[in-house]
């Protein structure tokens, strides 16, 4: 599991994009996402590198967290 602090939750709307958009990467990874705390924790095989670029190409600026 790893976390992706991310920018620019604003919505449900954005959490959904989001969740869609990992689970389009592996579809059997778990998602939750903290729109007041702009962290996403994933639990998936792909790299951690690999969803925070996915992540970063819906137009949501992010770095992976501790």
């Amino acid at each position: 599991m790893f976390v992706l602090e991310v920018s620019g939750i604003g919505c449900g709307g954005c959490v959904s994009k989001i969740t869609k958009a990992i689970q389009s990467l592996d579809n059997q990874a778990t998602v939750s996402v903290d729109r007041a705390a702009g962290k996403v924790n994933v639990e998936s095989n792909e790299s951690p590198e690999r969803v925070r670029s996915i992540v970063e190409a819906l137009g949501f600026p992010s770095k992976i967290g501790i």
